[in-house]
């Protein structure tokens, strides 16, 4: 039984003539989980998450978005006996390599108690959804009310304050809003997932939201801190050195110094990669974009539209061009350093690199996502990041209102220590300051020379 090429990034080929001539067709999609060809065109139509979510599977291997996106794994093993087998002498792509989910004692013991102890009574009281999806009413409309109250204030009056305002509401709507809601687990509902997915991320922060899917789904979260296969550790190279599988430069000596630099340049950097990957390349650096729909490209452009227009074209059109540049530009900067900085503490210390890993943890895919993350801060800073400072516990479940991260939190903190699993965490109101110094520190030991070190 043949396959077809798998590329970085995790990235799998379409099914293109070769495949196509032996069994596949054209007009049909398909996604492969644990060697099985299924044809999920029809599914799409009544696929809870929506159908953005269920394109990321198309023309690849989705057995670990498939089993980690879903915590009852008897829903997982009904869905795909009602799918469609496609009987091919070639399989879409090659099977997965990396570590399952559900093949992973831990996670599965971690997952088994969250249900019962966090779900199952949130259901018997208020009816929230088992799959752990919405509740965050109280979170998503705090994020609004700030980010609309700074875009009003910034579009009557452009300066540094209302700029660097707007860049907050702009950090706080792509962790608090964008990135639970294009994860699926803002809302119930898939088509207000969609919504607030697209409207957080392309009009308020004016970052692509389909994408940042890709990227952040299909890549990071299946492989995280893998050099050849997460976009967050390959894509930062060579400015950035993160792991010590990449060559040594010497600018690299001074990256303790200008990585924080850089941070502000998020912003523009996206809007370059989101225009080459979308509507150039049709992928991100190791991703195809097999599943994208006409309709997710219109919203890439109408998100960009209306991003432009209400941060920049509206106030330059009441107050002028000069007026406006610095505070737009601030905007930009600021929204993009915090962001940067929240985020790059998460999965960059030293020990969570994957050359660190014993044999077991890295044949086993819950044991890597833990030892490859790192948590901080309390629920309060939950709050304020979205759950991004519960990178652990939304390693583990990705799909979960991150309102349910703080609950987490303790079940999986007791089994790694009946494991002897390290957790990395940095509790209390000032985690962040210590899990800064520890990020400083990683960046200071991939700065140096390792000729210099044998």
């Amino acid at each position: 039984r043949g396959t077809l090429a798998m590329g970085k990034g995790g990235n799998a080929s379409a099914a293109g003539p070769a495949a196509l001539g032996k069994g596949l067709n054209p007009d049909r999609q398909y996604t492969q989980i644990r060697g099985q060809v299924y044809d999920i065109t029809d599914f799409a139509k009544s696929h809870p998450g929506g159908t953005q979510l269920l394109a990321l599977a198309v023309g690849r291997d989705a057995t670990i978005l498939f089993e980690s996106h879903h915590v009852r794994p008897e829903l997982v093993a009904k869905t795909l006996k009602s799918l469609p087998k496609v009987d091919t002498d070639v399989n879409l792509c090659p099977d997965e390599s990396f570590p399952k989910p559900l093949d992973s004692p831990i996670y599965r013991r971690i997952q088994q108690r969250v249900r019962d102890e966090i779900m199952a009574p949130l259901e018997q009281k208020n009816g929230r959804a088992p799959s752990g999806r919405g509740g965050l009413v109280r979170d998503a409309a705090a994020v609004l009310v700030f980010s609309i109250a700074a875009l009003v204030w910034y579009i009557k009056d452009p300066c540094l304050l209302s700029g660097c305002a707007l860049g907050f509401a702009g950090y706080w709507s792509g962790t608090g809003l964008q990135h639970t809601a294009n994860h699926g687990g803002l809302c119930k509902s898939s088509f207000w997932n969609q919504f607030w997915g697209w409207f957080g991320s392309d009009v308020i922060i004016g970052k692509s939201s389909l994408e940042w899917r890709y990227h952040h789904m299909v890549s990071h979260h299946s492989y995280c801190n893998d050099h050849e296969r997460d976009q967050d550790v390959y894509t930062s190279f060579p400015l950035i050195r993160l792991d010590e599988s990449q060559p040594w430069a010497w600018h690299h000596q001074f990256q303790q110094i200008y990585t924080p630099l850089v941070w502000p340049f998020l912003y523009a950097a996206s809007q370059v990669g989101d225009f080459t990957n979308v509507l150039v390349n049709k992928a991100s650096p190791g991703v195809e974009y097999h599943g994208v729909t006409k309709s997710e490209v219109a919203q890439y452009v109408l998100g960009k539209v209306a991003h432009f227009g209400l941060t920049l074209f509206l106030p330059a059109y009441l107050h002028g061009f000069e007026k406006t540049i610095v505070p737009f530009l601030t905007f930009g900067a600021f929204g993009s350093f915090v962001l940067c900085w929240f985020f790059i503490v998460s999965h960059n210390l030293d020990g969570l690199r994957p050359s660190q890993l014993s044999k077991e943890t890295k044949s086993d895919w819950g044991r890597w996502q833990i030892e490859t993350s790192a948590t901080w801060g309390n629920s309060f800073w939950s709050f304020l990041s979205g759950g991004l400072n519960y990178q652990i516990e939304h390693h583990m479940f990705p799909g979960a209102a991150h309102n349910l991260y703080p609950k987490m939190q303790p079940i999986v903190k007791e089994e790694c220590a009946k494991e002897g699993i390290p957790y990395n965490g940095f509790d209390g109101y000032f985690g962040l300051l210590p899990i800064t110094g520890a990020m400083f520190s990683f960046l200071g030991k991939m700065a140096v020379n390792p000729a210099k070190t044998k």
